[in-house]
C-alpha cells in the first residue's frame, strides 16, 4: 500500500468522525417520561433518528414491593404480571421500542425513585432486585438499564450495585449476543476519588451528569440560574478523575419562574413558596407579553424579567444552548442528554409529520 493511499484512508476515517460542521460528532440522547407515551399516533410522530439513545422512565412500581419475598413471587408481580397501557391491543411502550429500533435508536429503561438504599444495602434483596430488572428488560427488548438513584445516595454502595448489575447484564448479553448498556445519572456536585471513579468506570458504559437544577430550584433558599456554564465548569473539574468519553452533559429545556424575589436574593422560606418549574413551551408565550432577556456574561445564560420586574425566569434559549454545545465538543465529552423530551416539543402541523423541538432540534443539527 503506497503512502498516498494510506493518507487517503486516514482522511476518510477522519471524515467519518466529523460532523458536517467539521466538529467531532457526539452522542445525543434524551429522557422520556413513560406516562407521556399515550398513543400509537404519538409514537409514529416521534423523530427517533434525532437520538442515539433514549432513557424511558417506564419501570413498574418496584418501590412498594417487598424484596424479602422469593424471586418467583417478585417476578410474578413485576415481570410476568406487568403489562404496559395498550391501544387496540398493542402495548404502547413496546411499540415505542420497536419503532426506535427500526430507526437505529437504542432504548434503555430508567429505574428512578425512592427505595434504592433499602434494596441495595441488603445483599439478598440486591440480588433479587437486579434479577428482576434484567428479566424485565429482557421481556420487553430494552437495550439496557439506566440507574437514577438520587435521594440518600451512597457513592460506594452505588458503585457496588452497578458492578453487580454489570455482571448480570453480561450473562444476558452472552445469551443474546447483543450488547446490553448500563448507565447512571449523577448530580454534578458529586465528588469521586480516583479509586472509586475507576471502580465505577470499569462497569459503566457512561454517566449522565445532571448539570441542571443548579440554582436553588424550589428546594433551596436562593434563586439563581438553572444551568450556568461557569458553575458547570467549576463543578466538572471534580469529574476529571473520569475519562471524558464516559461522561455526558445534561441540557435542560425547562427552567424556573419566580415571583416576589430577585435573582440571588436569599429567603428564609424554601423557594417553592416563590416559584415553580416551567417548561420551555410554557415560557415561550411570555416573550410576546413584554418579558425581556438580560444576559449574564459569566454564566453565559439569561434571566428573563416581566415588564414590572416582579417576576423572573431562568431559562436557556437557542443561543445559550448553542454555546454549551460548542463547549461540550471542545472539552471532549462523550455527548449530551436532555431533560426532557416533551418540554420543548412542537406538535406537527400535519398528521404525517414528525414532532419537532425548539431547542433539541437546534443542537441535533449542529
Amino acid at each position: 500500500m503506497n503512502m498516498a493511499y494510506k493518507k487517503l484512508i486516514l482522511v476518510y476515517f477522519l471524515l467519518l468522525l466529523l460532523s458536517p460542521s467539521g466538529v467531532v460528532a457526539i452522542d445525543h440522547s434524551t429522557y422520556v417520561i413513560g406516562g407521556n407515551i399515550k398513543s400509537a399516533g404519538f409514537v409514529d410522530r416521534v423523530n427517533f433518528a434525532s437520538f442515539d439513545y433514549m432513557y424511558v422512565m417506564a419501570a413498574p412500581n418496584w418501590n412498594d414491593v417487598d424484596f424479602t419475598y422469593s424471586q418467583e413471587s417478585i417476578d410474578s408481580v413485576l415481570v410476568d404480571g406487568f403489562h404496559y397501557p395498550s391501544e387496540n391491543g398493542v402495548e404502547l411502550v413496546p411499540y415505542f421500542i420497536e419503532k426506535a429500533h427500526k430507526n437505529g435508536t437504542k432504548v434503555l429503561l430508567s429505574f428512578a425513585g425512592e427505595g434504592f438504599r433499602e434494596k441495595v444495602e441488603d445483599l439478598g434483596q440486591r440480588k433479587k432486585f437486579i434479577s428482576f430488572m434484567v428479566s424485565f428488560i429482557q421481556k420487553y427488548g430494552y437495550d439496557g438499564i439506566e440507574i437514577d438513584w438520587e435521594s440518600d445516595l451512597d457513592l460506594r454502595l452505588h458503585a457496588d450495585f452497578i458492578a453487580d448489575i454489570r455482571k448480570k447484564l453480561d450473562e444476558l448479553q452472552d445469551k443474546e449476543s447483543k450488547r446490553k448498556y448500563l448507565t447512571t445519572a449523577l448530580h454534578s456536585w458529586q465528588v469521586y476519588n480516583k479509586d472509586l471513579a475507576s471502580r465505577l468506570e470499569e462497569n459503566i458504559d457512561w454517566i449522565n451528569i445532571m448539570t441542571y437544577d443548579m440554582g436553588g430550584g424550589i428546594w433551596g433558599y436562593k434563586a439563581t440560574h438553572n444551568t450556568p456554564l461557569n458553575q458547570m465548569e467549576k463543578e466538572l473539574k471534580n469529574w476529571n478523575v473520569f475519562d471524558r468519553k464516559k461522561l455526558n452533559i445534561g441540557f435542560a429545556n425547562y427552567g424556573f419562574i419566580y415571583e416576589g424575589i430577585q435573582p440571588g436574593q436569599e429567603v428564609k422560606e424554601k423557594l417553592n413558596n416563590y416559584g415553580r418549574y416551567i417548561s420551555y413551551n410554557e415560557f415561550l408565550p411570555l416573550l410576546s407579553k413584554g418579558w425581556v432577556a438580560e444576559y449574564d456574561e459569566p454564566a453565559q445564560v439569561n434571566y428573563y424579567y416581566s415588564p414590572d420586574r416582579s417576576q423572573f425566569v431562568t431559562m436557556e434559549n437557542k443561543e445559550t444552548i448553542t454555546i454549551k454545545n460548542k463547549w461540550v465538543k471542545e472539552e471532549g465529552y462523550r455527548g449530551i442528554f436532555w431533560w426532557e423530551f416533551s418540554y420543548d416539543m412542537i406538535a406537527p402541523a400535519n398528521s404525517g409529520d414528525k414532532i419537532g423541538h425548539h431547542l433539541i432540534d437546534v443542537i441535533r443539527k449542529q
